[in-house]
């Protein structure tokens, strides 16, 4: 979303880019397989994530908000070689997404489809071939469409960003509300250990990683720190908002789903579980029309979302080749100023990535392996923010306007410390295959090492030549 900066954001509307930009349904049929402990799980991510993240964010973006982002942060903080890691991390870790992303997208397009066919949708998702195709298409649907240039795919991203995402969240979560007023049968904790995480339930605690996934991307609202009236009062009051309205919107709607999905005695599928709650939901209420109709919104917001980020990443890197960090040879763009050869060579690793559903055991390890390597990525990245933020905070003195983090510097390393205790405990139990995943927990762990490996290997050795 592009702002004008001759005008200034109101508080309203700067929260409404932060839920947009974090707020979403497309993880809730992965954290939902924890059951009631995922609320926990939401609320140990809040202290050790998204408190400090949030706090971080408007310390930094209030005073460096000319040079917004975890990019330039790390690049004022450790050199411009750490700066394109952490950027290379974004656009790895958002590529290796696009795959379960696209899964989420092709589930959903098999509960519309496969009555035609007289499928049943499960059955529809579990053909690697029918996932691949699916995925191909969205994604180089959505790349064509970037082909033609910002402009064209802007309002689309915003329309698919509050009719996908927005509407099918509180439709959910309004669901079960008068599912619940209306005396109907949900899915009751029964005991402490139910709700509270312990090692007698060690695979629950690889779901943590995603839940933290599912809080990711309250600093890209740094990017619209300079058009924000009074920044110093604003924007933390409107990160504290967004905060809460995200972490109350995703611990509701997965108890909305994980509960309707038990009623049907069965487990949350993690492609299709999501599209399986609201046709529970809408079978029971006499409306089962209303599946389809939302399978829509769904979809549509699934696939402006693919857009808006293969856009964004591609456009990071034409930075990067200003500062001489890769050629500016891959950063040219086209007639409707679209970086044409990074979208293209985004498509292609794409492609490659989406072999992993033939490859993997089964759909759901391949969904899982990609989910989790997303999350492992990011979360690295993550670290490099934190590390930027206690660096730039220990170097310089407060800017006029800079929102400072109550105790000083103190304060700012001390929420640094706790997201790195996140980032720690979330980087351990990602390791922790789920019970989706069929591959032996070794195999699965040397994989996810290796991508992990090979995504840090990579952007040093482009950079080697680099003089600063």
């Amino acid at each position: 979303m592009q702002i004008s900066s001759s005008k200034s954001l109101t508080l309203l509307r700067l929260v409404m880019i932060n839920i947009i930009a974090v707020d979403s349904l497309r993880n809730i049929s992965i954290t939902a397989q924890a059951g009631w402990v995922v609320v926990s799980f939401y609320i140990l991510a809040a202290i050790v994530f998204l408190i400090p993240c949030a706090l971080l964010t408007a310390e930094m973006a209030t005073g460096y908000s000319k040079n917004g982002g975890i990019y330039l942060w790390t690049k004022e903080a450790f050199g411009a070689k750490t700066g394109f890691v952490i950027l290379w991390l974004q656009w790895v870790y958002n590529l290796v997404w696009f795959p379960s992303i696209c899964g989420f997208f092709a589930g959903i397009i098999a509960y519309i489809i496969a009555p035609w066919f007289g499928l049943n949708p499960n059955e529809l998702v579990m053909s690697p071939w029918y996932m691949i195709s699916m995925s191909l298409f969205m994604f180089w649907l959505a790349t064509i469409i970037n082909l033609f240039g910002i402009k064209t795919s802007s309002t689309l991203s915003v329309i698919g960003a509050i009719v996908g995402t927005l509407m099918p969240m509180l439709l959910i979560i309004g669901l079960a509300l008068f599912w619940v007023m209306a005396g109907q049968p949900i899915l009751k904790p029964q005991t402490v250990s139910d709700v509270l995480p312990s090692l007698a339930n060690i695979g629950s605690w690889g779901l943590f990683l995603t839940v933290m996934f599912s809080l990711f991307g309250l600093e890209m609202s740094s990017i619209h720190a300079g058009n924000v009236k009074n920044p110093k009062k604003n924007f933390p009051k409107a990160l504290l908002i967004s905060s809460i309205v995200i972490l109350l919107s995703l611990i509701l709607s997965n108890i909305a789903i994980f509960t309707v999905n038990s009623s049907t005695g069965g487990q949350v599928d993690i492609v299709t579980g999501l599209m399986a709650s609201f046709n529970y939901f809408f079978t029971q209420f006499n409306m089962p029309w209303m599946s389809d109709v939302i399978a829509l919104t769904l979809v549509l917001g699934a696939f402006t979302t693919v857009a808006a980020w293969i856009m964004g990443l591609s456009r990071a890197f034409t930075v990067a080749a200003e500062d001489g960090l890769i050629s500016k040879r891959l950063a040219q763009t086209n007639k409707y100023e679209a970086p044409s050869k990074v979208l293209m060579l985004q498509g292609i690793i794409f492609s490659l990535f989406c072999l992993s559903y033939v490859l993997m055991p089964s759909v759901n390890s391949a969904y899982w392996f990609l989910s989790a390597l997303t999350a492992q990525l990011a979360v690295l990245a993550y670290i490099g923010m934190f590390a930027a933020a206690i660096k730039l905070r220990r170097q310089n003195q407060p800017k006029p306007g800079q929102y400072v983090i109550f105790g000083g510097v103190k304060g700012t390393v001390s929420m640094a410390v706790l997201g790195f205790v996140g980032c720690v405990i979330a980087i351990s139990v990602g390791f922790i295959p789920t019970s989706d995943v069929t591959m032996s927990a070794v195999n699965f762990d040397l994989l996810l090492l290796t991508g992990i490996i090979i995504a840090l290997v990579i952007p040093y050795v482009i950079t080697r030549n680099y003089q600063a």
